[in-house]
């Protein structure tokens, strides 16, 4: 059962964003597509580390 004083994870935004970059990587070119990448790994592990 949920803790009602846990706070929400935002796991479900990095998934969807990792989606949506992963479906719009086929119709760029590489680089750009290595960039998107490199900038959503980023914020996953900078919002993962922020909440311990």
């Amino acid at each position: 059962m949920k803790n009602p004083n846990e706070e929400p994870r935002g796991g479900s935004v990095i998934w969807l964003m990792a989606v949506l970059v992963i479906a719009l990587s086929a119709k760029v070119d590489s680089t750009a597509a290595n960039i998107a990448i490199l900038a959503l790994t980023t914020y996953a592990i900078r919002a993962g580390n922020s909440r311990q």
